[in-house]
């Protein structure tokens, strides 16, 4: 095994672990009288894990407790024979260092951690993920228990394989994509918004190891995925943008591209949870187009567990999901409505599913593994106790469990049927974009197209002026814990374009990059902000017909597209050590004095780092009045914490001084007077219990959405696209400002200038953040 931290490892471990209890239930045997099996069924392989407590969150993938096991039981009935395909003597002969050391082999057996597994088409070989007490790296074995053989090493994990058409294994990994492709890179693999962890991406590699590929990167995790017959691949993605924070299922081609929404972001009047995740094809279908084409369309059911994000040891409700042919027209039934879809802990005799598998031939039936009581991991903390997963067969019309198979001292979960399945003959691939072969070309047919009805009904014919495109980064760039108080991830703009007069716009950024788009009015604020971040690979083209379309419509360039969708195409690739700029938003006169290099009509702002390129604004016009000083203008607060019994007092301020915030479950003292009063304590508090008195203080900013935020309605920003008009104002409504045509014109200040407004709106479109890569060197600087 060589992995290093692996190797160390087996080398000192000698002792075998206690041989586990094996307490198959009784009274059940084999056909599908007995246990609910079908009778093709005539063998089941799993995973034994030892019981934890500390895989609460659905997209933790490196939980490790060793004594693990991948088991295969046969027939699948209590009296079946149970056999140990790995890890076995022969198979950790095989994999250690010196095949003659006893020591090494009896390490390899009792330190096996086995994450996650697949079984390849032809039923005759197993991929899995396990950890010896390193890293989790990829394996694979015969079904007979030979041939083991070690597919990755190194300092990153490998985890949840699938076998994918042609000789290919796709996995996740916390391993950096520009990293492998440049050596030299200074790119960080992103840390997840709230438990720091590593993401995880997907990737590739042949069947012996060789030929890894990276896809793109999301700022968040990509986890669990699931094969399609059609070759599509569907998984668990953690969208993350602000308060946007779930697990939705994503599609994407084999060779990595085209990600997209399968099913979650669009889904109403339905059951719904906060994420779904561990999805298993149940069916495919052919229904007639809901957009109403004519055309017949492929709607793929699935089955998958619908849950809350942390906390449910990644178990939760049985969903069947329809995809519908797109995410507008999904739909899903609860099979399992007395299970909490929140992280409440459930009742004893309802508990919750870890997975489940359907049953090809036994139509409603399901393999799957559950366990009874709270299975909720604060819950059982305080009980000292933990789940317990064995596995069933479950009828979802009966509502009926039967018992196949409970190991009382381990966790017996992701049981599968050991039979062939078709290989997908071909494959759904994205274009190659003609523009750039290392970069990715982003754009849309018609920008005023999207299947939102929030989006839509912001949009009117000439409505949208240009369009904004972002770069997403989170705080492994700079080391910054939080960016701001409002939960978004680190953001870059790398330009504003112009939209074409067909509606049309396209872009070039860079590859493997995550970014989103926003449509911007005439006052340079977010009409419509693409809630989730998109990513597309190097030289991928990612056309569709328009923001947030319905993905059922041809999302690729056809022959008699106007050739300006393309020829037009704005390239705003940088390398990621320019794209931050520290003086771009520095103002003469209240003015820029730099235009973006690669695009004339736009400024040259990246980041607004809210110290440097706000507050000599707030200084120069507000601070003289809310300087802190409490009264009419400057209303104040106090915060007490209900479990602390700590309290601290918060007046109106608007100057820059750094405050030491002491309560909540983040205290920091990175954040200024001015940034605090506008936008809050939020992240600082997360979810701590707090009072305010004598009430919460007034909301100025609607963080990712200047057009909703009182700071701007007072502010009534002038027109900037196509030219700055002070004449044009944004607001008609003027009551939040006395029916003056500001609140600075109301109370008799100067307002400020049109850049500096934009400034301000930028930012909060961005997220309302303190840091950027412009201030990122002086994150934590601050003391609570």
């Amino acid at each position: 095994m060589r992995e290093h931290s692996t190797v160390r490892a087996l080398r000192t471990v000698a002792a075998l672990l206690p041989v586990a209890l094996l307490a198959p239930i009784a009274g059940c045997s084999n056909g599908s009288d007995g246990n609910g099996l079908p009778t093709d069924v005539k063998a089941i392989v799993f995973l034994q894990r030892t019981p934890r407590g500390d895989q609460g969150n659905v997209f933790d993938y490196t939980s490790y407790m060793p004594g693990g096991r991948l088991q295969m039981l046969s027939p699948p009935s209590a009296d079946g024979k149970l056999t140990t395909l790995f890890p076995s003597h022969d198979a950790c002969m095989g994999l250690v260092d010196d095949p003659a050391d006893e020591a090494q082999i009896q390490a390899c057996i009792s330190n096996a951690d086995i994450q996650s597994y697949d079984i390849n088409f032809n039923a005759d070989a197993i991929v899995f993920s396990a950890s010896f007490g390193g890293k989790y790296q990829l394996y694979s074995i015969n079904v007979d228990g030979t041939n083991a053989k070690q597919l990755t090493e190194g300092g990153n994990d490998f985890v949840y394989p699938l076998y994918l058409p042609g000789g290919k294994i796709m996995f996740m990994s916390n391993l950096n994509v520009e990293q492998t492709l440049d050596a030299s890179s200074t790119s960080s693999q992103f840390s997840d918004e709230y438990e720091r962890a590593t993401t995880a991406q997907a990737g590739t590699i042949s069947l012996d190891g060789s030929n890894m590929t990276m896809g793109a990167r999301n700022v968040s995790h990509r986890v669990s995925p699931s094969l399609l017959e059609d070759g599509q691949i569907v998984y668990t993605e953690w969208r993350h943008m602000g308060m946007v924070n779930d697990g939705h299922l994503r599609m994407m081609n084999t060779d990595l591209t085209g990600m997209r929404e399968a099913f979650g972001g669009e889904l109403s009047n339905s059951p719904s949870t906060n994420s779904y995740l561990k999805a298993r094809p149940v069916s495919k279908t052919m229904i007639t187009d809901p957009d109403g084409s004519g055309n017949k369309i492929a709607n793929y059911q699935m089955v998958a567990i619908a849950t809350s994000r942390d906390r449910t040891l990644q178990a939760g409700k049985l969903f069947l999901i329809n995809l519908n042919g797109s995410e507008a027209h999904s739909t899903a039934t609860d099979l399992t409505p007395l299970i909490p879809g929140d992280r409440t802990a459930s009742q004893a005799g309802v508990g919750r599913y870890y997975d489940a598998e359907p049953l090809v031939s036994a139509a409603g039936r399901f393999l799957v593994s559950w366990s009874d009581g709270p299975v909720e991991s604060e819950t059982l903390a305080l009980a000292g106790t933990n789940a317990q997963f064995g596995i069933y067969v479950f009828d979802s019309n009966s509502k009926s469990r039967f018992p196949i198979f409970d190991d009382l001292t381990m966790w017996d979960v992701l049981p599968r049927p050991l039979r062939n399945r078709t290989e997908p003959s071909k494959t759904p691939v994205t274009p190659v974009s003609p523009l750039s072969p290392s970069d990715t070309t982003i754009g849309a047919l018609n920008v005023y197209d999207s299947s939102l009805g929030d989006i839509k009904g912001n949009l009117t014919p000439g409505s949208v002026a240009k369009i904004r495109l972002l770069e997403g980064f989170s705080g492994e760039e700079g080391g910054v814990d939080m960016f701001g108080t409002t939960e978004f991830d680190g953001q870059s703009k790398y330009g504003e374009l112009p939209v074409q007069a067909d509606n049309s716009f396209a872009a070039v950024v860079p590859g493997n990059v995550p970014f989103h788009i926003q449509l911007i009015d005439k006052f340079a604020m977010s009409l419509a902000n693409e809630s989730v971040w998109i990513s597309g690979r190097a030289g991928e083209q990612r056309f569709c017909g328009g923001c947030h379309e319905n993905r059922t419509k041809a999302a690729t360039l056809a022959p008699g597209i106007p050739t300006n969708v393309l020829t037009g195409a704005v390239n705003l690739v940088l390398p990621r050590t320019q794209r931050v700029d520290a003086t771009a938003y520095g103002l003469a006169g209240g003015s820029f004095t730099k235009a973006n290099p690669l695009l004339a009509s736009d400024n040259a702002v990246k980041g607004v780092p809210w110290d440097l390129a706000i507050q000599p604004a707030l200084d120069a016009k507000c601070a003289s009045c809310h300087n802190g000083v409490e009264g009419a203008a400057n209303p104040s607060y106090t915060i007490i914490d209900n479990a602390t019994g700590l309290m601290q007092k918060f007046i109106f301020d608007l100057r820059g001084q750094k405050v030491a915030v002491t309560i909540g479950e983040r205290a920091t003292g990175d954040f200024t007077a001015s940034y605090l009063s506008l936008m809050g304590l939020g992240e600082i508090l997360s979810d701590a219990d707090v009072t305010y008195v004598p009430a919460p203080p007034k909301e100025y900013v609607a963080a990712g959405s200047a057009m909703n935020s009182l700071v701007v309605k007072m502010m009534n920003p002038v027109q900037r696209f196509p030219s700055v008009s002070t004449s044009v104002r944004a607001f008609a409504d003027r009551s939040v400002t006395n029916g003056a045509i500001s609140h600075a014109a109301d109370k008799g200040y100067p307002e400020l200038t049109a850049d500096e407004q934009y400034l301000l709106i930028l930012n909060i479109d961005m997220g309302g953040q303190f840091f950027f890569r412009e201030n990122l060197n002086t994150a934590g600087s601050g003391t609570p």
